[in-house]
Parts: structure tokens; sequence; C-alpha cells
């Protein structure tokens, strides 16, 4: 399929796991995709190796407002609209109550959600007049309880209820806003985590999956039928992903 075909399509998260997927998925679909991540070399490693022509390594922080401004400034002078902008960006931790801090609560909701809404309000600055897809990263553990994970879960829970929020804010727009919400996906940054629980506590996180763990690719395919026109229709859904997980 190349649904996207000369479609600019941004991506943060770009240099690894679910967001690198994505990225091969869209270039693969004849998009000319918008890598963003912090690490240059890594992204620009990323963008040599899609398929395609067209696309750009544009590294910065997508959750420092004066980089999300600057990486606007540019996208806009370079005249590149923003057809599509899926925002992986983001981080997994794991801590029990007690070892909770402040800085790290704020370090959660910087990297989930204030990445996600700095990226929203510069991608429907630069969204085309007939309309755009934003897709947000969200993650079952949003809708279940982990031991451990309450800022994780909360942060992506944050994006659940934003994304309600703008579908109706952006829809006069015709920008369409959705969250897929993945259940564990084999990753880097889930190998990170499971690798911190002890071997019968990584096999009962398995169990729960009814088809098992998935990949990064099942994920980025979702994400791509969302951004795609055959989603045109769909606004303020979250779309879970997650082999069975939350169904029992």
């Amino acid at each position: 399929m190349r649904r996207f075909e000369g479609r600019f399509v941004l991506v943060t998260g770009a240099s690894s796991g679910i967001g690198l997927a994505t990225a091969r998925r869209f270039a693969a679909e004849g998009a000319h995709v918008i890598c963003v991540a912090r690490a240059k070399e890594r992204l620009d490693q990323v963008v040599a190796n899609l398929p395609g022509t067209g696309h750009l390594a544009l590294p910065f922080d997508a959750a420092s407002e004066p980089e999300v401004d600057n990486a606007a400034i540019q996208l806009k002078s370079e005249q590149r609209a923003i057809h599509a902008a899926i925002l992986c960006a983001g981080q997994h931790s794991l801590r029990p109550l007690q070892l909770l801090k402040a800085s790290h609560i704020d370090e959660s909701l910087a990297a989930n959600v204030r990445s996600a809404l700095l990226c929203t309000k510069m991608a429907a600055k630069l969204s085309p007049p007939d309309g755009s897809s934003i897709v947000y990263l969200g993650s079952a553990a949003a809708m279940i309880g982990n031991i451990g994970e309450a800022v994780y879960a909360a942060s992506k829970g944050a994006l659940l209820s934003a994304c309600r929020s703008l579908a109706t804010e952006l829809a006069s727009k015709r920008i369409r806003v959705n969250v897929v919400v993945p259940g564990v996906v084999q990753t880097p940054m889930s190998d990170r985590w499971l690798s911190q629980l002890a071997p019968e506590q990584r096999e009962a996180v398995r169990s729960r999956h009814l088809l098992g763990f998935g990949r990064a690719e099942d994920v980025a395919a979702a994400i791509a039928f969302l951004a795609s026109d055959e989603a045109r229709w769909i606004t303020g859904t979250c779309f879970t992903i997650d082999g069975g997980l939350t169904c029992h």
C-alpha cells in the first residue's frame, strides 16, 4: 500500500522501538518522514536507512517548548506541512510508591504528556487546510493495575483524556486525534523494565497477554491505519492493541 504518497509525517521517538517501526512503516507507504529524537547520530542513521526519499532528521527534545517552537519555524520555512503526527516520544519507569520523589513525577509527565501536547500544538499549526491526523502512544498500564507503575500509568492515562478533549477542540480544523493503547511490546524500553523483574514475574506478565507479547510492527500497522484516509471518520478513540491483555 502507498496510502501516504507525498505526505509529510512527523514521528517523535523515531530512533528506537515503536517510533522506529512507525517511521519505517510510513516511509514504506510513500511518506516523507520527519524523524524526531534527541540523539542526532542515531536519528541520522535511521533516516539514512529508510526507504524512499524526502525524509528529514530533526533532532530536538519534544518536551522542550523552545526546541519545539524552533522546529516549527524550521518546518514552516521549508514548506513542510504535517499531514500526520505520530507522537511516540516518552519514557517508562518502574518505581514503588515508597521510592517515589517529586522529580520522578515531573520527569514522567514531561516525557509522556508535555512532549505530546507541545507537539500537538505544533502539528495543528502546520496542518494543511484539508486536515490531518494526530496519534498518541498510550499504554495498557493506564487501564489496568500494576505494582510500581503509578506515575507511568498516570501519565499515559492523561493522554487518553487529552485525546478526547483535543479531538473535540480540533474537529473544526478537520484534525483527528486518536491514541493507540499497546500492551507489552518487545522493544529495548520494555526489555529494560522486564529485566528488573524476577523470572516468574516476567512469565506472569507474558501469560496475561492471550496472544503473547507484541512486536513494534504490530503497533505501527494500527497507527498507519488511524493516520490514513481509511480512518477519516475516527477521532477521539482509544485503539487497544494488547494481545488480549485487557480483556480479562
